[in-house]
């Protein structure tokens, strides 16, 4: 049966550490355990993602994992990469997915679990064309926005440059 270890969550104990927190600031491992000095090291891990979820929905903060250290509170313009590996990751898990469904020898399978794993197969198969079309689009769109903040920037530096030519600065303008 189900007991609670102290008197309240231990993902409680972790959240009130990491809202302390600063951007750029790390959290150890050793910091965590000694948090939780009663909880098993997979409650822990278990306890700090569900602080980080509580830190993401309330505080819009995020944190990623350094190497044999722990984990470091990242700054906004960092959460853009921490989606794109989460996503990398869930494209490899589709892509091995429909590997293992795959490779299943279906000589030794019923007909209904042949149309089953055939079903399945077929399902992980359009989910990885439509991942794969939806990076595509992304990318585009992606290389075009680029294209257009650099023009726009171009075309701002032309302008000040001839403001600047004929003797008006932002001096000027404030005064």
């Amino acid at each position: 049966m189900f007991q609670v270890k102290g008197d309240r969550p231990q993902w409680q104990t972790v959240y009130e550490r990491l809202a302390s927190m600063r951007i750029g600031d790390t959290i150890t491992y050793a910091e965590m355990a000694a948090l939780l000095p009663d909880a098993a090291g997979g409650s822990i891990r278990g306890a700090f993602n569900r602080a980080v979820r509580q830190m993401e929905d309330e505080r819009k903060r995020s944190f990623t994992n350094v190497r044999s250290v722990g984990y470091k509170m990242v700054d906004a313009n960092e959460h853009e990469g921490l989606a794109r590996r989460h996503h990398k990751k869930a494209k490899r898990q589709l892509a091995t997915a429909r590997r293992k469904a795959h490779s299943a020898d279906r000589s030794l399978l019923s007909r209904e679990e042949r149309s089953r794993l055939d079903a399945v197969e077929l399902n992980l198969a359009r989910q990885q064309e439509m991942t794969s079309r939806l990076d595509a689009r992304v990318k585009t769109e992606s290389r075009e926005r680029k294209a257009a903040d650099a023009e726009l920037s171009e075309r701002v530096d032309r302008l000040t440059e001839l403001l600047e030519r004929h003797g008006i600065t932002s001096e000027a303008k404030s005064a």
